[in-house]
């Protein structure tokens, strides 16, 4: 599976109430406040040729057969997009930034994680890449 927006609508909506009945008030108001933040975010300077590909995700028993890579080519050739974004890729997501790059994304940012989080959650940069037709 995979998301795609040009940043005028977001791929995700948050449900705070269906947060709160599945995590309790508390855990759900913090899960809604936190989740907003990081899915609910708008992509940067929105342009009718410049789109996000977020939430790619493959089944466990699909993974290693291909499958990433033709979600992934599916969304540059059956879309009027230039420019693709995949944001926030963690460094140690091996798998997925070898399949990006064998696609033809290049790295365009990386943001480090401070050292003592880093340790906690096991990555190290978060990484931004970009293809363009």
């Amino acid at each position: 599976m995979a998301a795609c927006t040009d940043g005028t609508s977001l791929s995700v909506k948050l449900n705070k109430k269906e947060l709160r009945e599945h995590l309790g008030l508390y855990k759900g108001s913090l899960a809604h406040m936190f989740l907003k933040k990081e899915f609910e975010t708008p992509l940067a300077n929105p342009s009718p040729v410049k789109c996000s590909i977020e939430f790619v995700g493959t089944a466990s028993e699909y993974r290693g057969q291909g499958v990433g890579s033709l979600i992934i080519g599916h969304i540059l050739e059956a879309t009027s997009y230039r420019e693709f974004l995949i944001e926030e890729v963690a460094d140690t997501n091996i798998p997925a930034m070898r399949l990006y790059e064998k696609m033809g994304f290049k790295e365009y940012k990386r943001r480090m994680i401070p050292q003592k989080r880093a340790v906690k959650i096991g990555i190290n940069h978060i990484v931004s890449l970009k293809y363009a037709k």
